[in-house]
This record gives C-alpha cells, sequence and structure tokens, in this order.
C-alpha cells in the first residue's frame, strides 16, 4: 500500500508539472502510465492508467477481482470503490465537503486547510483565529445546541481534545496552539 501512495504522488507531481511542448508532454504522459501500471502490478494490482494534463485516472483491479475507479483532478483525489465513494482534498482546497453534516459546528470564519469525504464519515483540518479556550468553549456549547452529547473533554494545556455522540454518530474535535494559530482537527463518522 505505501508503494501505491508513492506511486500516487510521483503520478500527481508529474501530472502537474507538464512539460512544456505538446510532444514532449504527451510522451512523458504515455511513459508515466506505463510507469504506474508497472508499479502497481508489482502490488498485484492489475490497473489502467489514463494522464492528461493536470488530471489522472486510472481503475484497478486487485487479486480478488474488486474493481476501484480512481480520479486525480487539481487538488483532490476521488476513489470509487465496493465500498463506496472516498473523496481526499489536499491541502490549501478551502472547501468544505458538500456532504458534510449541517448538524456539526465549524467556528465561522476558520480556514478549511484539508478534508476527507468518505461514505462512513468526514475529516476536517481548520485553522482559526480564535483562542484555543475559546473554540473549546463554542465547541461544547454548539454541539449541545445541536443534540450532541458531549461524552469527554480534556485539556492539556496547548491542546484539548473534546469527543460528542448523537444516535449512531461520533465526532471527536482535537483543538491545538501551532505557530500562533488555532488548529482544529474534526472528525465525524459512525460508531
Amino acid at each position: 500500500m505505501k508503494r501505491t501512495w508513492i506511486v500516487w504522488g510521483l503520478a500527481a507531481g508529474v501530472a502537474v508539472a507538464g512539460c512544456g511542448k505538446k510532444a514532449e508532454e504527451k510522451l512523458s504522459e504515455k511513459l508515466t502510465e506505463k510507469l504506474l501500471e508497472k508499479s502497481l502490478a508489482k502490488d498485484g494490482v492489475k490497473a489502467k492508467v489514463d494522464i492528461s494534463g493536470n488530471q489522472m485516472s486510472f481503475t484497478t483491479t486487485d487479486a480478488d477481482g474488486k474493481q476501484a475507479h480512481v480520479k486525480m483532478d487539481g487538488d483532490s483525489l476521488v476513489v470509487e470503490g465496493p465500498d463506496g465513494v472516498e473523496t481526499f482534498r489536499a491541502g490549501g482546497a478551502g472547501d468544505m465537503p458538500k456532504d458534510f453534516p449541517a448538524d456539526v459546528y465549524v467556528p465561522a470564519g476558520a480556514d478549511v486547510v484539508s478534508s476527507i469525504s468518505t461514505p462512513s464519515g468526514a475529516n476536517l483540518t481548520l485553522k482559526s483565529a480564535s483562542s484555543k479556550a475559546d473554540v473549546v468553549v463554542k465547541y461544547a456549547a454548539e454541539m449541545k445546541a445541536q443534540g450532541w452529547t458531549n461524552e469527554t473533554t480534556m485539556d492539556m494545556g496547548e491542546t484539548a481534545m473534546l469527543s460528542f455522540a448523537k444516535g449512531n454518530r461520533q465526532a471527536s474535535v482535537i483543538v491545538q496552539v501551532e505557530e500562533g494559530a488555532t488548529a482544529i482537527n474534526l472528525t465525524v463518522g459512525t460508531k
């Protein structure tokens, strides 16, 4: 699996960098496609890779015959497989997942550093100008107002952790001071 992530990273770098001239770009894309296919085959994964400019897509088939469709476009990676669709957005994407639960508090004015959406939940990394203490107090109040039960709150100086439950869902929040800003890691999913 580690090799697969390295291969995806290499492919993304090549796809984004480009070569300048059309003929060289096409040759570079074709060589990279074959390199990726060969590297994935070493992990027992059959793949058909298609690179075009800063976009890459491929379909993989594992040893059990399960297929996954992968598409990389800019700062997003979408994997559609037997277990559903997972969307990964790279740092700086700045966008909330469209399907992010409306009953989960997200501080107004916080910047979305990165986000991940899966069939069973989501993860956000946020940066806020508010103090750590203010963010923790606001999470406790806002999540309660949305019907969540606070299960745990731990404050360890520069880091605080909160966990909440609502029905069959769980939310965890890690708030910490990082380089003069408040970093928030918010995970929501089913139990």
